[in-house]
């Protein structure tokens, strides 16, 4: 059996509260992170979720129970030594202003004793890495960039030394709703690239579905109301918390989890061609194209092109017949690829 990159075995944290009684944060929780994967903790403001990422760098000690970072339990563990070892990335970023781009990258690097010529590479690499050309980046200081290029300069700091373990709070909730998407997409590339095992909380449903391989949705007290992939948590809420968290935008959350596979693909359809879509793209801009189109009736169809060749065409019914096996798949073991994971997003011109 693999050994989880970070497990809690029936963790609580309590807080004192009015009148002598404790408050439980996290009561009794019981986790596992898989070498590897993005697991997203999801819930609602006071749920526990951030104290429970925290406890896993000691930022917050918990009150019981174990943390187990590699089999390494992590309350016997140097606090200063365990934080070099795990990357950490929050909201606000928390670059210091009076260093430059490529001193904040360096920082635990300098820490650990790396001498300049590695330090030096290693800054140059992570930059190009997320973006950011290191030429025209790494002599910059915070206030020169912009809150997106702040995050990925805090990315880039955050796996500085290779850490195995990846702590994200709120990474990208203080950039706008564009530049938001556009780092979600930027950061799932870098994670396949590098391969961190990652644990990322967030109060937005959409971004979880989008980012994780895994999804855990808390409510009070960090109770796990379910724990599955994004395509599971959306297409078969197990609980009726997590009925309400998903809402009334399940539809559109299947259509952007979904993909078009060639099992998909009509070769007989004959209808008006609207426009073309890749093989592998979001079931929600294969829709997208034929609401671009209007009036084209029901046996409008788009082309889907595999690199440069033509293998088939979508329908208004594909994608009906694509949501119905998301929704089948859903109660099997095999799900299909997911928005973050895939090779090929997207809709090409007409």
């Amino acid at each position: 059996m693999v050994q989880p990159a970070i497990a809690f075995e029936h963790v609580r944290k309590e807080y004192p509260t009015a009148g002598d009684r404790s408050g439980a944060a996290v009561d009794d929780l019981s986790l596992d992170v898989r070498p590897g994967e993005v697991l997203v903790l999801v819930g609602p403001s006071g749920c526990g979720k951030s104290t429970t990422l925290r406890m896993a760098n000691r930022l917050v000690e918990p009150t019981s129970g174990r943390i187990l970072l590699e089999g390494d339990d992590v309350t016997h563990v140097d606090p200063v030594q365990l934080r070099r070892r795990i990357g950490y990335v929050i909201q606000d970023v928390g670059l210091f202003p009076h260093r430059t781009v490529a001193q904040n990258v360096a920082t635990v690097p300098r820490l650990l004793g790396w001498d300049r010529r590695r330090t030096a590479a290693r800054v140059e690499e992570l930059l190009a890495l997320v973006g950011l050309e290191p030429s025209r980046y790494a002599r910059r200081y915070p206030h020169e960039l912009s809150g997106g290029e702040r995050q990925r300069v805090g990315v880039a700091r955050a796996l500085a030394t290779d850490p195995p373990v990846l702590l994200m709070d709120e990474p990208f909730g203080a950039v706008d709703p564009v530049g938001r998407r556009r780092l979600q997409s930027e950061f799932a590339r870098i994670q396949r690239e590098v391969g961190t095992t990652v644990m990322l909380v967030t109060h937005d449903i959409d971004e979880a579905v989008r980012m994780g391989d895994r999804v855990a949705v808390l409510s009070s007290g960090a109770h796990v109301e379910q724990l599955a992939t994004p395509l599971e948590v959306v297409a078969r809420p197990a609980t009726d918390a997590v009925a309400d968290l998903v809402g009334r935008g399940r539809l559109a959350r299947l259509l952007a989890l979904g993909r078009l596979t060639e099992a998909d693909v009509d070769t007989g359809a004959t209808g008006p061609v609207v426009g073309r879509v890749a093989l592998g793209a979001e079931l929600g801009d294969v829709l997208g194209a034929f609401l671009a189109a209007p009036g084209e009736g029901a046996g409008a169809r788009v082309e889907v092109l595999d690199g440069d060749r033509v293998v088939g065409s979508a329908t208004s019914a594909t994608v009906l017949r694509a949501l119905r096996r998301l929704t089948d798949a859903s109660h099997g073991t095999d799900a299909p690829p997911l928005a973050a994971g895939a090779d090929r997003v997207g809709t090409l011109p007409a």
